[in-house]
C-alpha cells in the first residue's frame, strides 16, 4: 500500500496553526506522512519514518544530540516542540542539535493543540488524495479522447506529455537515443525487467514496453503513484493502437491485393477507364461516400480512414493524400498465376505515398499531392538531410512537429490550429514558442516558415 505524503512547507503555511520554523528552513520540502506524539526519551522503536514528531519535552532527554541523532537515523522528517507547560521556550540545546544535524524544528504555540496539527495534516492528505483522483480521472478521459483522434498514437503521446508535464516518446530499440539505448534494449528484449526507471543526467526516466517498442517518459522529478497509474492507462491504449497500426500497414497491402484480385474479374480499366491511376488516402466520411459511390469495388476502409484506387483525374473536396500517377501494366499476368509478376507493387507503393501525404493534407485542410516544382528538383537524400538538419531540435517530439505542421498549414491561425489539434489556443501558442526556442528560428519571418514547411514536407 502506498501512503500519501505532504510537504512540510504546506503544513507550516497553515496560518491557523501558528507554527514557527526555528531551523531547517531550507528543508521544508521534506515529506510528512503522519504526525506522531511521543514524550519518550527514546521513541525510535515506535517510528517508521517521515513523521512529524510532536513533543512538549515532558521527559526531556539528557543527551539531546543523541536524541536528535536517533530521530534522524529513524527517518523522522521534522520535530515540532510545544512550548508550555513544561518549557516557556524551545530549549536552546534542542535548537543547536537540530541545526547541527540539519533536522527541521518547529515551535508549536500554546494555543495550538497537537491534535489540531494532526487534523490539519489529515485534511491536507485528504485534499491531495482527492486532487490526485480527479487528475487520474481527467487524464484517463483525455487519453481516451486522444486515442480516437487523427494519428492516435501521436495524440496519446502528446496528451501524456501535457498531463504529466514530461517528454513522452515511443522508441524502437534499433533507433533508441544513446543515453537510454541499453535500458531500452533490456526492457524490449523481454529477458530483462518488464519496466525500468533511472536517473539520466538531470532527468528521471521511466521505460515500459509497448508491443515491440518502448515508452520512454522523461521529466525532472520521479512519477508519483497516481502518475504511474496515468502511464499505465497510456500503455494500455498505445498497445492497442500499435496493434492497429500494424494491422493498418497490412491492410494497405491487402487493399492492393484485393483491388487487383477484383480487377481480374471486372478489370480495373472497366471501372476506372484507362490509366494512369492514383491512390487516395483519407479520413473524411463524406469523401469516402463520394469515392465509394463512384469506384465502389476499389475503395477500402483502412483503420480510421480509407484507401481508394482512382483515375489520375478525380474530384474530392476534403483533406486527402494523393499518390503520384502510375500505370499498372502488371495488374494481371498473362496466366494470372506467376509469383514473379509482383501484382500490386505499384499500388502498394502509391498507397504508402498517399498515406504519408495525408498528414500534410490534414494540416492544410485540402488535398495534398506529391512534391512538385522546387521539390522535384531536389535529390531525395539531400532533401531528407535538409529536413533533419532544419528540424533537429524537434526530432523525437511528435507533438511539436505535428503542431508546427498544422500551424504552418493554417497560415499561423491560432484558432484553426487549436480546432484541428483539439487543444486550447494557448496550448498552441506555448508549443509554437517552444518550437522557436528549440530551433532558434523566428517564425514571424517568411523565409523561416518556408524552410520549415519544406523540411516538414521532406522529413518522411
Amino acid at each position: 500500500m502506498v501512503v500519501q505524503t505532504v510537504p512540510l512547507k504546506d503544513l507550516v503555511a497553515r496560518v491557523d496553526l501558528g507554527l514557527t520554523v526555528l531551523c531547517g528552513a531550507d528543508a521544508l520540502d521534506r515529506p510528512i506522512r503522519w504526525a506522531h506524539v511521543s514524550e519518550l526519551e527514546d521513541p525510535t522503536p515506535y517510528l517508521v519514518g517521515e513523521e512529524l514528531l510532536l513533543t512538549a519535552g515532558v521527559r526531556f532527554p539528557s543527551d539531546v544530540p543523541a536524541y536528535v541523532a536517533g530521530l534522524v537515523s529513524s527517518g523522522v522528517s521534522a520535530i515540532g516542540f510545544g512550548v508550555e507547560p513544561e518549557f516557556p521556550t524551545v530549549p536552546s540545546s534542542l535548537v543547536e542539535a537540530c541545526e547541527a544535524q540539519e533536522m527541521p524544528l518547529l515551535e508549536v504555540p500554546p494555543s495550538t493543540p497537537f491534535l489540531a496539527v494532526s487534523q490539519a495534516l489529515g485534511a491536507l492528505l485528504a485534499e491531495i488524495a482527492v486532487r490526485e483522483q480527479r487528475m487520474l480521472a481527467d487524464s484517463q478521459r483525455a487519453l481516451t479522447r486522444a486515442a480516437t483522434r487523427v494519428r492516435p498514437v501521436e495524440s496519446v503521446l502528446t496528451t501524456l506529455a501535457v498531463v504529466l508535464n514530461c517528454r513522452a516518446d515511443l522508441v524502437d530499440p534499433a533507433s533508441a537515443p544513446d543515453d537510454v539505448a541499453s535500458l531500452v534494449g533490456r526492457v524490449a528484449s523481454g529477458s530483462g525487467p518488464r519496466s525500468a526507471s533511472a536517473q539520466v543526467g538531470e532527468e528521471h526516466v521511466t521505460l515500459d514496453p509497448v508491443e515491440s517498442a518502448v515508452l520512454v517518459v522523461r521529466r525532472s522529478a520521479p512519477l508519483s503513484p497516481s502518475e504511474r497509474a496515468v502511464v499505465a492507462v497510456a500503455l494500455a491504449l498505445l498497445g492497442l493502437l500499435r496493434r492497429d497500426v500494424e494491422s493498418e500497414r497490412g491492410q494497405i497491402a491487402r487493399l492492393a491485393a484485393s483491388a487487383l484480385l477484383r480487377s481480374q474479374v471486372a478489370g480495373v480499366a472497366n471501372v476506372l477507364g484507362p490509366g494512369p491511376y492514383r491512390v487516395v488516402a483519407g479520413e473524411s466520411p463524406a469523401d469516402y461516400d463520394v469515392l465509394a459511390q463512384r469506384y465502389g469495388p476499389l475503395v477500402s476502409q483502412a483503420g480510421n480512414g480509407f484507401l481508394a484506387l482512382v483515375p489520375a483525374v478525380f474530384e474530392v473536396s476534403g483533406p486527402v493524400g494523393v499518390s503520384s500517377p502510375f500505370m499498372e501494366p502488371e495488374l494481371v499476368s498473362a496466366s494470372g498465376t506467376s509469383p514473379d509478376s509482383a501484382p500490386g507493387l505499384a499500388v502498394g507503393r502509391a498507397a504508402a505515398e498517399a498515406t504519408a501525404l495525408l498528414a500534410r493534407a490534414k494540416a492544410t485542410g485540402s488535398p495534398a499531392f506529391p512534391a512538385s516544382d522546387l521539390s522535384s528538383l531536389v535529390d531525395p537524400v539531400a532533401a531528407r538531410e535538409f529536413a533533419r538538419r532544419e528540424l533537429a531540435g524537434l526530432l523525437g517530439r511528435p507533438e511539436l512537429i505535428e503542431t508546427l505542421r498544422v500551424w504552418l498549414g493554417q497560415h499561423g491561425s491560432w484558432d484553426r490550429t487549436a480546432a484541428l489539434l483539439g487543444v486550447h489556443r494557448n496550448s498552441v501558442r506555448h508549443r509554437i514558442s517552444h518550437v522557436e526556442r528549440l530551433l532558434g528560428r523566428d517564425l514571424g519571418e517568411a523565409d523561416a516558415r518556408a524552410s520549415l514547411w519544406l523540411a516538414l514536407t521532406w522529413l518522411d
